[in-house]
């Protein structure tokens, strides 16, 4: 399999509220950043700690995981599942108001700043970083695009991380769980002079 950078797709999940605040600042900026900023958080409060103090990117001077604006290769990921079950302290049925911000991986890479991709889950301790495009290889695409990724769960998860900011401009689509959250997105993007397509994409969610 031969991967092009432009054409393989990375997905960012984040509630909606947080939307008028990432346009306000012009794009996303990593966990260390927003710690400060008390965003809407749908993760693991524990799992977002461990990726602030524990783990590091070896691959980018061993900064830490939560330096970096987090990308998963896949819409419908195993962390949308979990949150949406109410397993982070959201409510369960909680996905109706995320979205997914959508660029690509060389829109990303392009940026400048130092970027890794995972092998896997990101805020586990086996993962494996590398800040070569070839590491696209040797991701498991057969577990990243499955729709049932029972046992494949850390596979699934592999993350293209950006570090610090990732700017609105790259984004290019958000897909939303239904037309009110997509009007809602589209209304909020109405002045804005960067407008990603906004698409109801149901079969991005659980």
């Amino acid at each position: 399999m031969s991967l092009h950078p432009e054409d393989v797709a990375i997905y960012h999940i984040t509630d909606v509220e947080n939307l008028p605040g990432i346009l306000a600042e012009g794009g996303l900026h990593s966990d260390a950043a927003m710690a400060r900023r008390h965003p809407t958080v749908i993760g693991y409060d524990h799992i977002k700690q461990r990726r602030l103090q524990e783990l590091s990117v070896f691959s980018c001077g061993m900064r830490f995981v939560g330096e970096f604006v987090p990308f998963y290769f896949c819409p419908r990921s195993p962390m949308l599942y979990t949150i949406n079950q109410g397993n982070t302290g959201r409510p369960a049925g909680c996905q109706s108001t995320i979205v997914h911000l959508v660029s690509t991986v060389a829109a990303g890479v392009g940026l400048g700043s130092a970027w890794a991709i995972s092998d896997g889950n990101a805020g586990a301790s086996y993962t494996s970083f590398s800040s070569e495009l070839n590491a696209l290889e040797s991701l498991d695409w057969d577990a990243i695009r499955a729709v049932s990724w029972k046992g494949r769960t850390h596979q699934k998860s592999a993350e293209l991380l950006v570090a610090d900011f990732y700017p609105w401009m790259a984004i290019h689509k958000i897909g939303c769980h239904n037309g009110e959250v997509a009007n809602q997105v589209a209304a909020l993007l109405r002045d804005q002079p960067h407008r990603p397509l906004v698409e109801t994409k149901p079969e991005w969610y659980y």
